[in-house]
């Protein structure tokens, strides 16, 4: 905020907008933009977020942020990634850079390719939590196959670490997936955490 006059200098940025710089007053209905950070971005198909809510097997609420391409038709069918680490919605505004990951996919990158992105919350029971992901993941999938813009032979899923621990049991209980890719998946609990 200004010293001496009612104007805040802010970010605001989500999915599509990088977070350049906005001045307004503290009403922040009136704002007004600074910056121009990002302006190749112009020149690439991008996507929407949206969040997606489903019911887990024991009819507990979840939710999960869906990503689209640009030019969605929901009477299309379009091949699918899913990549999760415990609880993300609350990144749905966040804005995602177009670079490589070292350890989990570039949403714009496959957005911008013309595949969907889920990303389910996973709610974690204590001791169980290869079956609390596949009591999340999967429900979510299949209550987005049922609406019909999924291909459901062209699905992936991808995790690193924790998430590559509950992809490796996943694939062991579900044939739902056409290609899976666990990074440095825990493996052996017993050496892992002795």
């Amino acid at each position: 905020k200004a010293e001496d006059a009612d104007r805040w200098l802010v970010s605001r940025e989500d999915f599509r907008e990088f977070p350049d710089l906005w001045v307004t007053d503290g009403s922040i209905t009136d704002m007004v933009k600074l910056t121009d950070a990002n302006p190749q971005q112009s020149q690439y198909t991008w996507g929407t977020a949206e969040l997606t809510e489903w019911m887990s097997n024991d009819g507990t609420p979840l939710q999960g942020m869906l990503f689209k391409p640009d030019g969605f038709d929901a009477s299309e069918q379009y091949p699918m990634m899913v990549y999760f680490y415990e609880r993300m919605s609350d990144g749905l505004y966040d804005y995602r850079s177009p670079t490589p990951g070292s350890s989990s996919i570039s949403v714009p990158f496959f957005v911008s390719r013309g595949y969907l992105v889920f990303i389910p919350d996973i709610p974690y029971e204590i001791g169980y939590p290869g079956e609390s992901a596949l009591d999340a993941v999967v429900p979510g999938v299949l209550n987005l196959v049922a609406q019909g813009f999924v291909d459901e032979d062209k699905i992936g899923v991808q995790g690193h670490s924790w998430g590559g621990y509950q992809i490796a049991y996943m694939i062991t209980k579900t044939n739902l997936f056409a290609a899976a890719e666990a990074g440095a998946p825990v493996a052996n609990m017993t050496s892992a955490y002795g």
